[in-house]
């Protein structure tokens, strides 16, 4: 996934993707990745600009995997904290969702307590788990 955000962004501009997969008491597991612009062509523009009316695609290939979107992830040029508008516009404004910002293009593989971990709290705003690193993300290969 980081490989491909990183050849998304080209090292100049933002990319990202939906992590899909199951959650199964209260843990999510991750078993694909759909970018951004496999959904919406337009999505990069340096920053993302998401086309809305794009997401049938998504939830039509969600039904037929039979998988639900557990994140997003997307990059940044620096550091991982989120704008103004990664908190004014989820991906998914759906309390619970988990937001994860991958600093410096992923110009490198990162771990948990280098990535931004966002969860949306809805009216309530985003509780940030950043700190909380590989204690909230567990990171495995099965």
């Amino acid at each position: 996934m980081l490989r491909a955000l990183r050849e998304r962004g080209q090292g100049r501009r933002e990319s990202g993707g939906f992590l899909l997969g199951r959650t199964v008491d209260g843990q999510r597991f991750v078993t694909d990745f759909i970018a951004y612009d496999d959904i919406d062509p337009n999505a990069l523009q340096g920053i993302i600009v998401f086309d809305a009316s794009k997401m049938d695609a998504l939830w039509t290939h969600l039904e037929r995997a039979g998988l639900e979107v557990v994140a997003d992830v997307h990059t940044h040029p620096a550091g991982f904290g989120q704008s103004r508008t990664d908190q004014d516009h989820p991906m998914i404004p759906q309390r619970g969702h988990l937001a994860m910002i991958i600093p410096n293009f992923a110009d490198r593989d990162y771990k948990p307590g280098q990535i931004g971990l966002y969860e949306y709290q809805g009216r309530d705003g985003w509780r940030d788990h950043s700190a909380k690193g590989p204690d909230f993300l567990r990171l495995e290969w099965i």
